[in-house]
């Protein structure tokens, strides 16, 4: 555990963002747009009317917010999906948290280890989770506020949207 926590501190240190423990990190806005999901066949949805607690991503922005109600309690940098191809798209829409694992995690198809996996969209396998790691718990790529992923969700503080989230959560994802 010790050996995660210090990881995430240097990508903390590196990456020069402040974050404090209890208070959400400020994340710097993306000015870039996230992919052009119309190249591939998606319509963006409307905002959905959701109550309780629930979890959106916003993929021009690369965030995850966590939300109270109408509250936002928690906004996260992220890292979604490149978009090029369906194998690659983290996909508009309203989902529901399906699948909890705490990991680690090993990804046999892009060989890597994650942890903290939330399942949302169990159609395309995608999920949020920590960023991808080596055998020994090394990050092997730590880019975030651009779409990198294989459709996934990568966060620097996974367990945050991990303890946050419940089964049957609801996601918007636009």
């Amino acid at each position: 555990m010790k050996r995660w926590l210090l990881w995430g501190l240097v990508l903390l240190v590196l990456s020069g963002a402040a974050w404090w423990p209890g208070r959400a990190m400020p994340v710097p806005r993306v000015p870039e747009e996230g992919p052009d999901i119309r190249a591939i066949g998606i319509t963006p949805t409307p905002p959905p009317k959701l109550t309780g607690r629930w979890i959106e991503v916003s993929l021009s922005e690369q965030i995850v917010r966590l939300h109270d109600g109408p509250q936002v309690v928690g906004e996260y940098l992220a890292a979604t999906g490149v978009g090029d191809t369906p194998d690659t798209t983290t996909f508009p829409g309203l989902f529901s948290v399906y699948q909890k694992h705490e990991g680690p995690m090993y990804l046999r198809e892009y060989g890597v280890y994650v942890t903290h996996w939330v399942g949302f969209d169990p159609e395309h396998d995608n999920g949020f989770h920590s960023l991808p790691m080596d055998a020994e718990g090394r990050v092997v790529d730590s880019r975030l506020g651009q779409p990198v992923s294989h459709g996934c969700i990568r966060l620097i503080f996974p367990e945050i949207v991990y303890r946050f989230a419940t089964f049957g959560m609801q996601v918007w994802i636009h």
